[in-house]
């Protein structure tokens, strides 16, 4: 027994320091929705914590002595085996764990790692390779280092003493009964008890008993059971389940929220009303990586984007713009497509072009086949001049020939441009899709100019502690980008044609620098990450009403066409998500002046971000002013994942 209980206290002294240092459990962070600060709350969190540690170290116990006596192995070298084995395997998790989420918030999961690499699992370990051969290579030298101090040991005089000691291991039936049976209990109680399960979430010992129960309760087999949160309201079912399809009209609320699925009218199209006839040249710029306050950026007094600054002077900036996904491929889907599912009843961009008589050219610095981009939006059709970092390969800035890694520098794009208008009759109307890579991770590569800064930053030191050279890496990487903008510029000047384009500038996500406590794109949705830059050279744009990059697309053809342009629903919102549509971490409504729904699917916890609050499901869906935003956020996702579903 005495083993067990030294093994739980170094896991749970271990595991509270880092949960008060990552979540503020005892102290209350900005915004956060629950914190243990009395006395009460504390020793009521302790005192469970310890019982699934204790519950998970005991379990672990029993295999290992019942391993051990069958083997006829006796001694306290058993005993000092499984405390130096259960506490390295779980410090090394832990600290993996905590290691991961100062890069990423608690969102991150399988499925969004796989969107960050373009829906493949594959792709997303090739890209992380070097963190992952360090991580291997610091695993192998702690093994290594327990191995040779275990060595050391065991030729110890008192080791060897107590090695001999052929004492048959005692047992603890009526206790291990005992926390059997009552442990299924608690689990279930604290499922249904949102403050007390916030913090257990969190530790190691709650989390695997409570996920390893849900699983031996799920009957239907449909990934939900009865003993964890959210749980399986139709156990018997395997059609309803959390965040199941709602097929609507058929009297059953599936997915648990709202009642039946309401059966959407089918939105209107309104670029559809628009004939396709010819307008303007068309320059469409999209900014890897792009934060929303890229016109507004200094760094050592030098302005980051002068080039776009000086557009925006002249045309117009959009204040409230958003990615709907917050990483790369969805966004330039939903750029060209203007929808965020498969199943798309509206006209596309390059459909629209087509129709009007434009010639179209793609120039990429990235893999457009990452994320099947190219042949999801129509990229490759016949009659489309195609470029990218795949087409020019040789060309590639880093080593690597993997899709999430490809990538061409500002001057191999902006060479492209060159060589392809002067092949293109401007006599005719042009489309032109750039895409710029200069704000991706690493945020340089070597040959990068270093327009703001003395030296880039290694990937290798990219983390929290070094946040100011990073933050100052990514903007000299935006000034790139800038430089590259004007550069295009160029030959449209010198050709007097900036008059006859249309010159559109969007970036596809934002990026968190560590300034938010997180690095990259895809796991939150807040305006770090999604809201990002949209400037066009036309000065008669009015929008009062938060943009989408579904709505890019229309935007761009009232402007080359010279129709109206104005945006005036203040009652629009712009959807958002986090994971995937069918299968969601969050999801949210971003609304005017920035005002924001948002709804985590792992907790049914609802954020409103101008009353600064979160809600239970229950409690808001009951509440005005709650209700009807809640409403209409989860029946925009049931339409969206019906859609989806359609398009199987």
């Amino acid at each position: 027994m005495l083993v067990v209980v030294i093994v739980l206290i170094f896991i749970q002294v271990f595991e509270i320091i880092l949960l008060h240092f990552k979540y503020d459990l005892f102290s209350g962070g900005f915004l956060q929705p629950f914190s243990y600060q009395t006395v009460e709350h504390r020793l009521s969190f302790f005192i469970i914590s310890i019982w699934y540690d204790l519950t998970l170290v005991s379990l672990l116990a029993s295999l290992w002595f019942l391993g051990a006596d069958k083997l006829n192995k006796y001694g306290q070298k058993i005993y000092y085996s499984f405390s130096v084995i259960v506490v390295f395997i779980a410090a090394l998790w832990l600290l993996v764990k905590f290691k991961l989420l100062s890069y990423f918030n608690d969102t991150i999961n399988l499925q969004i790692i796989k969107n960050l690499a373009g829906g493949s699992l594959r792709e997303a370990l090739l890209y992380i390779s070097n963190e992952i051969a360090l991580f291997i290579g610091l695993l192998c030298i702690a093994s290594v280092i327990v191995f040779f101090i275990i060595k050391f040991l065991s030729k110890r005089s008192f080791i060897q003493h107590v090695t001999i000691n052929s004492v048959a291991h005692k047992t603890y039936t009526k206790l291990l009964i005992v926390t059997i049976l009552a442990t299924p209990l608690f689990t279930s109680y604290i499922s249904h008890d949102a403050f007390l399960r916030y913090g257990l979430e969190k530790k190691m010992s709650f989390r695997l008993i409570s996920l390893s129960l849900d699983r031996l309760s799920d009957i239907d087999f449909d990934g939900f059971g009865s003993l964890a949160y959210p749980q399986d309201k139709a156990i018997f079912d395997a059609n309803i389940y959390p965040g199941a399809v709602d097929i609507p009209g058929n009297g059953v609320d599936e997915d648990g929220f709202l009642g039946d699925a309401i059966i959407q009218p089918l939105e209107q199209d309104s670029l559809a009303e628009i004939s396709p006839v010819s307008g303007k040249h068309i320059i469409l710029i999209v900014l890897e990586s792009a934060r929303a306050e890229l016109l507004q950026q200094k760094i050592n007094d030098q302005q980051v984007a002068t080039v776009m600054n000086g557009i925006a002077k002249n045309g117009t900036a959009i204040n409230y713009a958003y990615s709907h996904a917050g990483y790369t491929v969805p966004s330039i889907k939903a750029l060209f497509n203007r929808s965020l599912v498969e199943d798309n009843p509206k006209i596309t961009l390059i459909q629209f072009l087509q129709a009007a008589g434009y010639q179209l050219s793609i120039i990429s610095g990235q893999d457009e086949s990452f994320g099947k981009v190219s042949t999801d939006t129509g990229m490759k059709q016949a009659g489309i001049s195609y470029f990218d970092a795949r087409t020019a390969i040789d060309d590639r800035v880093f080593s690597s020939k993997e899709s999430g890694s490809l990538r061409l520098s500002e001057a191999r794009v902006v060479e492209e441009f060159n060589t392809r208008i002067n092949e293109v009759d401007l006599t005719k109307p042009q489309f032109f899709y750039i895409n710029i890579q200069a704000g991706h991770f690493p945020y340089g590569y070597p040959t990068m100019p270093k327009r703001l800064v003395s030296e880039l930053i290694p990937r290798s030191e990219i983390n929290a502690k070094n946040k100011d050279r990073l933050s100052a890496a990514y903007w000299n990487a935006m000034a790139n980008a800038d430089w590259a903008v004007g550069k295009i510029l160029e030959p449209l000047i010198n050709r007097q044609l900036l008059n006859n384009v249309t010159l559109v500038i969007v970036g596809d996500h934002g990026e968190s620098l560590f300034d938010d406590g997180f690095l990259g794109h895809g796991h939150a949705i807040d305006d770090i990450q999604t809201k990002i830059p949209l400037i066009l050279n036309d000065p008669t744009i009015v929008v009062n009403e938060p943009i989408g990059q579904t709505d890019v697309a229309e935007l761009t053809i009232r402007s080359a066409l010279a129709l109206k342009n104005q945006w005036n629903n203040d009652k629009k919102t712009v959807f958002q998500w986090v994971g995937s549509i069918t299968q969601p971490t969050l999801i949210a409504h971003v609304a005017h002046n920035g005002v924001r729904t948002l709804f985590d699917f792992r907790t049914e916890q609802v954020f409103f971000s101008d009353l600064k609050v979160w809600k239970p499901y229950q409690e808001a869906i009951q509440a005005t002013p709650y209700k009807e935003r809640l409403t209409d956020l989860i029946r925009a996702w049931e339409a969206l994942h019906w859609q989806q579903y359609k398009a199987r």
